[in-house]
């Protein structure tokens, strides 16, 4: 291997085992939530959350059941999972037509439809799941400079 060789392949690993140690921690944001208005605190989600939300969004007549999962696993304050058992803690005497939560993802109901998806997609984009920069071909971009440079000289 030349120096330069060399020299990409260090840099490289460097940056790798940064981005590998990075991925281990999650992160946070705090985000409005209007029909309650009240402010909430999501944490990224791993691949073997997000595998678990898309597996039981598929075994689900519900279509917002792998939306509601993600939801229910990442909202950390307040923990959903925390209120979810008080109330049934608080419901274990009335009878199933009376209760208000049945099982305890049904707590993700108190935000409405649309904040569930905006909420699991924030989730997403937090997780790098999803994102926003789009994977590029260097070609593409050299040939977008190339005409950029061209049409300029035309005029």
């Amino acid at each position: 291997m030349d120096k330069e060789t060399k020299s990409l392949l260090a840099e490289f690993t460097q940056k790798s085992l940064q981005r590998l140690e990075s991925k281990k921690r999650p992160r946070y944001q705090t985000l409005h939530i209007p029909s309650l208005d009240v402010d909430i605190k999501i944490r990224s989600i791993t691949m073997a959350e997000y595998a678990e939300c898309q597996n039981a969004a598929k075994n689900s007549e519900d279509e917002d059941r792998g939306d509601k999962n993600c939801v229910y696993l990442a909202v950390v304050e307040p923990c959903l999972k925390d209120v979810a058992n008080e109330i049934m803690v608080q419901e274990s005497g009335l009878p199933a037509d009376q209760k208000q939560i049945h099982e305890p993802l049904d707590i993700v109901n108190i935000f409405e439809s649309y904040e569930i998806t905006e909420i699991a997609m924030h989730i997403l984009y937090l997780s790098g799941i999803i994102g926003k920069q789009k994977v590029t071909t260097v070609e593409q971009d050299k040939q977008k400079a190339t005409r950029k440079v061209l049409d300029e000289v035309k005029k």
